[in-house]
């Protein structure tokens, strides 16, 4: 999905060619429109924009003196140059500023759309997958970072450590990150590997991942990539003032808060890159835009906890994670041992994302450890006892399914440690109560992109006279564009973008028929602000005129 603003001071131009654009559905297009420099500037500060579609001359800011500021804050941003001068002097310098192309008004709309695809393609092949390899290669001969990695598994497993401890391992070993910053950390899975995959090629295509995620980031962002068994992540910090653009000032370049919008804008190009050049579907996570260095074991494990539970589809996820969004748990007490207590976070995490071989391997190992302890006071093995009964109704009525699981089995004994004769009876019963759970959650999720869908279907209804986009719904459910639209046509069988415009017609025919209702009128109320275009579409998708159903229907 590519982003297109448009802007040119001509009314007339723009909202012929905006409406132009947005009826080709084939190139995915999310379409922007502007009618100054200035309005298109305030656009571009808040949505990546792939392709820009100007007029050379406009007042108070030209499109060429435009192009100056597109370059500093989206770098790799196609510019199309629209003008009614021949002049050479115009077109030498559009070339010097890297334009793609200048077309000379009036444009047909065929000579738009074909440009358009030019542009799109040359987007594609930016990333070419043999440089990609080339480069992953390159990075796995020289290899050389266990030292680093040892550093940063610490910093995830909670290892007891000071800022100063921490200043010095990160100038030690070299790693480019400040101390006294926050990062941002972002969190990567692939969801899925093709079968009997080698350990090397993954651990090759992982390499080609963070060079995607180097090629899109790095120009605004000191990036330290770490690798641990299950996930990628991605240590993130500003760059200094000096390297980056000058479109902010340098308050707002420092601003952790803008610096995690930027990042979220171009996570969607690049899981869009990893699916087509490394053919991997992959899942990300951004944490908050402050976390700090003491605490990066919480963020570290809120994140990977959310990483398991997804949403929906399960694969294809983005998650930007705002104030609230996740459960904290830094107040937590130790009050257990520190293996028992990994060992019921490891539990709860297992049960939460519904890996039911995980679950039982972890719970096997827990039981025999406990079983092993023989010294292992009494009151303390009931602590565990509480604690595994608790996971298990923690989870039990966070879901309200009391009902139907204690149809199954019998929940009292979760309150009775003397239930049991011994371990291995309980383990049992965990067993059985947990394969429960396990089939009771499938269905839940489910019935949660079914849920997502149907509320996405009311947002249209309830906003059909306000000419929405995509770009506003998936604002609105806090989703990708390219997620949503995936997730609801799975769920209803039908694209998102022919939904809406069901609905639109379906709006029209009974706003056409009300009486004494103009046709410009019904245009306008669904936004619609040329009736010609209106007329177009009407017919496009009926087979017959406003004016003709109209008479055919009264």
């Amino acid at each position: 999905m590519n982003n297109v603003l448009l802007i040119d001071d001509e009314p007339i131009i723009v909202e012929t060619t905006y409406n132009m654009l947005k009826r080709i559905e084939h190139l995915d297009l999310i379409v922007w429109k502007a009618h100054s420099a200035h309005e298109g500037l305030d656009i571009m500060r808040n949505n990546r924009i792939d392709i820009l579609i100007t007029d050379v001359r406009m007042p108070i800011m030209t499109g060429l003196e435009l192009i100056k500021h597109v370059r500093k804050q989206w770098s790799r941003c196609k510019v199309i140059f629209l003008s009614g001068y021949s002049d050479y002097e115009y077109l030498q310098t559009a070339l010097q500023h890297h334009a793609f192309d200048y077309l000379l008004k009036p444009v047909e709309d065929e000579k738009i759309v074909e440009t358009v695809q030019r542009v799109i393609a040359e987007i594609d092949a930016e990333l070419q997958m043999n440089d990609i390899m080339s480069q992953a290669e390159t990075q796995l001969q020289k290899a050389n970072y266990l030292l680093q990695k040892d550093f940063f598994e610490a910093l995830f497993d909670g290892a007891p450590q000071s800022l100063d401890f921490i200043t010095g391992e990160l100038q030690s070993l070299h790693i480019p990150l400040e101390p006294n910053e926050n990062v941002i950390l972002m969190m990567g899975r692939v969801d899925r590997w093709p079968q009997h995959f080698p350990l090397k090629d993954k651990l090759l295509l992982q390499y080609a991942i963070n060079n995607i995620v180097e090629e899109f980031l790095l120009e605004a962002c000191r990036i330290v990539p770490v690798t641990d068994d299950r996930y990628l992540v991605w240590f993130i910090q500003h760059r200094t003032v000096e390297q980056s653009g000058d479109l902010y000032d340098i308050e707002e370049k420092r601003d952790p808060v803008r610096l995690q919008w930027y990042i979220n804008e171009l996570l969607e190009k690049i899981q869009h890159s990893v699916q087509q050049y490394l053919q991997l579907p992959v899942s990300f996570i951004l944490s908050k835009p402050n976390v700090g260095w003491l605490h990066i074991h919480h963020a570290y494990k809120e994140m990977a906890e959310w990483m398991q539970r997804g949403i929906g589809l399960d694969e294809g996820i983005i998650w930007v994670e705002k104030a609230g969004d996740m459960l904290l748990q830094n107040g937590e007490q130790e009050l257990l041992p520190k293996d028992i207590k990994r060992y019921i976070n490891q539990l709860t995490n297992t049960l939460e994302s519904g890996d039911k071989k995980e679950f039982n391997r972890t719970l096997a190992d827990f039981i025999r450890i406990t079983q092993k302890a023989v010294f292992l006071d009494f009151t303390l093995q009931m602590e565990i006892f509480a604690h595994l009964s608790a996971m298990y109704l923690s989870f039990i009525n966070a879901r309200k399914i009391s009902r139907v699981i204690g149809g199954e089995l019998d929940l009292t004994l979760l309150s009775n440690y003397n239930s049991f004769a011994h371990w291995s009876a309980f383990e049992d019963f965990c067993i059985r109560l947990s394969e429960a759970l396990f089939s009771h959650t499938e269905l839940e999720k489910r019935d949660q992109k079914k849920e997502i869908a149907e509320k996405v279907d009311a947002y249209i209804v309830k906003y059909i006279n306000q000419n929405i986009t995509l770009d506003q719904i998936s604002k609105h459910f806090h989703l990708s564009p390219y997620y949503l639209s995936r997730l609801y046509h799975a769920e209803k069988g039908i694209p998102l973008s022919e939904r809406m415009k069901l609905l639109k017609l379906t709006q029209a025919k009974e706003l056409l028929l009300m009486e004494g209702k103009k046709i410009h009128e019904v245009a306008l109320e669904l936004g619609f602000y040329n009736v010609s275009y209106f007329g177009k579409f009407f017919k496009k998708n009926t087979g017959i005129t406003p004016q003709e159903y109209k008479l055919n229907n009264t």
